[in-house]
């Protein structure tokens, strides 16, 4: 029985009982108002620690040596019961079951988190829509800042590292957008065109370009496929470019670009991953295939897979896992776990800058630090290039200068 109860009746039961104090009501109902307000403040205390906890704690996954592999961003945001005193509704006091399921805190936003992973030294926004008012999708970021994108009409818009509304860029293009400083590339009509600020439009293609495969810029050098997926590189708009060879029919298909090694592969054959240094078109170094990239069998459709490069690691996503390796010494190789696939109609794609690696469906992105192992998820496109990134938040996109 509650101790209340127990000192009432026992102040009933005295003799004179039947003429109780005249304050008798007011003491009664006092003490009952501070047992229900005692008991508020410690469920919501309780309920307060349990959600603090849940928010401060990072979620880590450890590799199975027990390293630390990645960070992940918190989403969907886990969802913990405790059992806690429920404040009374009258009748026994009961115990109740509350699922506590945490939102975002504002300094979880993706520029806050990002700002824990890497120094952001500046940032700007980028609009969604050209001046005229059209929809602008990026397709690029250049290495100086450039966001290069196409609207619904296959019109091509650029906007600054300065950011601001994205003016017209001055052609039209079916893909294989690049940009860097004084300069802009991109897929016309089955060969890839090049134009320096104030100059001519020229065709650097050898022997034209694979409208499907993507074009890399880096370090003023521009690197693509042709139709029948041999490599190519072209410096700069001046002239031609020149199909890498290695005294075979090709040196394999290009997966990924970082000046000066063009990173190439070639799964029929050899089953070898390849730097080509681009300036004398030979072969710096030879790798067998990466983690999870399956050996071509003729006949058979070939393994869809993405790769990027940074200054000093090479991440590929294969049967749906992103993997890192640092270039130096090229090991060890370690695992990062599942990404977001594809969603219909949707394709994916890897960029790479000078330390982060993006990895988009458009849709959901990933922005991997193969030096940390720390992994962010953002939904929306995500591009890197060179010291920038850039993602899409809400109306509008952020470009920021990292490092």
């Amino acid at each position: 029985m509650d101790d209340l109860e127990s000192r009432l009746a026992t102040l009933l039961g005295e003799p004179g009982a039947a003429d109780p104090p005249p304050d008798l009501a007011g003491r009664i109902h006092r003490a009952v108002a501070t047992r229900r307000r005692n008991r508020r403040t410690a469920w919501l205390a309780a309920l307060a620690c349990v959600t603090a906890v849940l928010v401060a704690v990072p979620l880590t996954l450890r590799d199975g040596g027990g390293d630390t592999a990645a960070t992940v961003d918190p989403a969907p945001r886990p969802t913990v019961t405790v059992t806690v005193i429920g404040p009374p509704s009258g009748g026994p006091e009961p115990t109740r079951t509350v699922t506590a399921v945490p939102e975002r805190p504002a300094g979880q936003a993706f520029e806050e988190r990002l700002r824990h992973l890497v120094a952001v030294t500046g940032m700007v926004k980028v609009g969604t829509r050209t001046a005229s008012g059209e929809p602008f999708t990026p397709s690029a970021l250049g290495p100086d800042g450039t966001v290069l994108g196409l609207t619904p009409g296959g019109v091509a818009a650029e906007a600054p590292a300065t950011g601001g509304t994205p003016g017209n860029a001055g052609f039209s293009a079916q893909s294989g957008l690049g940009a860097a400083e004084g300069l802009r590339t991109w897929t016309e009509n089955g060969e890839q065109r090049c134009r320096t600020a104030g100059g001519p439009t020229r065709t650097i293609s050898p022997q034209g370009t694979d409208p499907q495969a993507p074009v890399w810029v880096d370090g003023g050098a521009i690197a693509g496929s042709d139709a029948m997926g041999q490599p190519w590189v072209a410096a700069g708009c001046a002239e031609t470019g020149r199909t890498v060879t290695d005294g075979r029919p090709a040196a394999g298909t290009p997966v990924a670009f970082s000046y000066p090694y063009l990173f190439t592969v070639e799964p029929a054959n050899d089953g070898k991953l390849r730097l080509v240094d681009v300036r004398t078109l030979t072969v710096a170094a030879e790798h067998p295939l990466p983690e999870g990239v399956r050996a071509h069998t003729m006949g058979q459709p070939r393994q869809q897979w993405y790769a990027a490069a940074t200054d000093t690691a090479f991440a590929w996503v294969a049967g749906g896992v992103l993997r890192s390796v640092p270039r130096h010494g090229w090991e060890p190789e370690r695992s990062f776990g599942p990404v977001p696939e594809p969603g219909e109609g949707e394709r994916a794609w890897m960029t790479a800058g000078d330390r982060l690696v993006a990895y988009t469906t458009g849709d959901l992105s990933l922005v991997h630090d193969p030096e940390t192992g720390v992994t962010l998820k953002q939904r929306g496109l995500v591009l890197a290039a060179g010291p920038w990134l850039l993602w899409q938040e809400g109306d509008a996109y952020r470009l920021a200068r990292v490092k």
